[in-house]
């Protein structure tokens, strides 16, 4: 099966899509965590945590962006 990277926003998507139509209470409880917890995550006050990412088979990756001088100057060529 392919893997596929996504950002936080690819990932709530692709949450919101594996809900479907179901309530949050219902789908909160098959993740296995509070309803209260995935609206946190839906609005951005929280990251999605080891408890759903666990239950979609996902993992989470830190990916670290930093500027240096050689950086700058690609920008301006």
């Amino acid at each position: 099966m392919p893997i596929e990277t996504l950002d936080l926003d690819g990932f709530l998507k692709f949450l919101k899509q594996k809900q479907g139509q179901q309530s949050d209470r219902k789908f909160a409880q098959q993740l296995g965590v509070s309803p209260s917890y995935l609206s946190d995550v839906y609005n951005g006050r929280t990251v999605p945590g080891e408890s759903i990412t666990a239950a979609l088979n996902a993992r989470r990756a830190v990916v670290f962006h930093v500027e240096t001088p050689d950086s700058k100057k690609k920008e301006k060529s």
